[in-house]
This record gives C-alpha cells, sequence and structure tokens, in this order.
C-alpha cells in the first residue's frame, strides 16, 4: 500500500510513545480516531469520550464495546431511580440533532426502555457527554508516568467548511467555536498538573483558511502556552 510521507516523518522530532496508551476522544462520534489505532494494531485503553449525539453515542458503544449486547457492561441502574432518568439525561444534556440539547420532553417522549438504553450507552462508553459541562477533573488523568494520554478533538467543522455559512470558530456561540471549551479544559487541567501529553486535532482545510486563520494561529499559541509543541499538515485521506 502506498503511504503518505508527511512533515511529521521528515521534519520534526519524533515523539515516541513508550507507554500504556489512554485514549481520550472529544466530540467523539462513532470513535473514527479509536478505530484508526484499531487498524494500525495499537493497543489501547478507552478512557474517555465526549459525545452528545444520542444516534452517535450508540454507534460508538455498537462498534467499541459490544460484545453479544449492550447489557455486557456493568451498568447500576439502582443508583438512577426509575423517576429520574429523564431529569439524568437532561442534566447530561444529550442532543438529538447534534445542534443543540434536548428538551426534558423531548426526553420523557423517548419513553423509560430507549431512556434506560441511552444511560447504559453513556455509562458502557466512560461518556462524559456535553463538552459544556466538562471539568478538566473529569478527565481523571493520572499516573503520567505509566500512562501516555492521548486527547483528541475533532470539533464541529460546520462554521469553517465550504458547506457551512462561515461563522467561523471565534467564540462558543458557534458550533465550530466548541474548540475554545477544549482550551478551557486544557487550562483546567493545567491547574491540576495533569494535562494529557499528546493531542490531536482532525477538522477540514478551512481550520486554518483566510478566515480563520487568525483564530487558528491563536489556538496554536495558547497550546504553546501550555506547554505543547504544534505541528499540522493538510492530508489527503484518499491516499
Amino acid at each position: 500500500m502506498n503511504g503518505q510521507l508527511t512533515i511529521f516523518d521528515e521534519l520534526y522530532p519524533k515523539f515516541k510513545i513508550t507507554k500504556p496508551i489512554r485514549l481520550i476522544e472529544f466530540f467523539a462520534g462513532y470513535g473514527s480516531q479509536a478505530l484508526a489505532l484499531k487498524y494500525l494494531g495499537v493497543k489501547f485503553e478507552h478512557w474517555k469520550i465526549c459525545e452528545w449525539a444520542v444516534k452517535s453515542i450508540q454507534a460508538y458503544k455498537d462498534i467499541h464495546f459490544t460484545k453479544g449486547g449492550w447489557e455486557y457492561a456493568c451498568v447500576n441502574y439502582d443508583d438512577i431511580p426509575d423517576y429520574d432518568y429523564a431529569e439524568y439525561l437532561f442534566k447530561k444534556g444529550i442532543s438529538q440533532n447534534y445542534n443543540e440539547p434536548m428538551t426534558l420532553e423531548q426526553i420523557k417522549r423517548l419513553g423509560k426502555e430507549k431512556q434506560k438504553e441511552i444511560i447504559a450507552n453513556i455509562q458502557i462508553t466512560n461518556n462524559l457527554v456535553n463538552i459544556q459541562q466538562v471539568k478538566g477533573e473529569d478527565l481523571e488523568i493520572v499516573d503520567t508516568d505509566k500512562y501516555d494520554y492521548i486527547l483528541t478533538y475533532s470539533f464541529p467543522c460546520q462554521d469553517l467548511s465550504l458547506a457551512g455559512k462561515g461563522k467561523g470558530m471565534s467564540d462558543t456561540t458557534t458550533r465550530s467555536g466548541m474548540l475554545w471549551e477544549v482550551e478551557r479544559i486544557l487550562s483546567e487541567c493545567k491547574e491540576l498538573n495533569s494535562l494529557p501529553q499528546i493531542l490531536l486535532m482532525e477538522n477540514v482545510p478551512q481550520v486554518h483558511g483566510s478566515d480563520n486563520v487568525e483564530d487558528f494561529n491563536k489556538w496554536q499559541l495558547r497550546l504553546e502556552e501550555l506547554g505543547y509543541k504544534n505541528y499540522f499538515q493538510d492530508l489527503n485521506g484518499a491516499l
């Protein structure tokens, strides 16, 4: 198979992972980054994900955690009183349309069995659900002398891509502006002395296009302030 030579192969010092990997996926979707590691034969632990869309939560569980049924992982429903299912999910901030949280009434209309299944999927996948509610301590990054933590963040591209409306990523009022929630969480991790060692961002080329380059440079500067070294390149996914 033809490989694709990148700047990471030739120009920059290589970071060698020597410890067991714990993977954290923000905006996880169905877990494409986890799948990439699996396809490469890399052993890792699903440490945390953050995904609020009900369909994506289901897909992630089905792809990465199912072994004969969703009940394979332990879920203690005794911790969630029956009458609190809908309220629990409402407070978690799940979404049905990928754009906004569901209302309490929308969640109630799902019915108890569906609510229970969603809760199981959240617990099985170690899902923090809504990134706006996540705190640095929720990542539970510990024993960094024993583990390499990789945090991936494929934040929404709708406001950056050619198909979007060009709202950009300047602040958290746009979907693409969810990037700055990542900045907030990393800043909290820094205060706790528990930053993940490796960050991996994937997005559309427009993330550093003329309309967004100022914010992209601001993001790189902030990462440097947190202690990271930045490298990026546009890659052709068809190769």
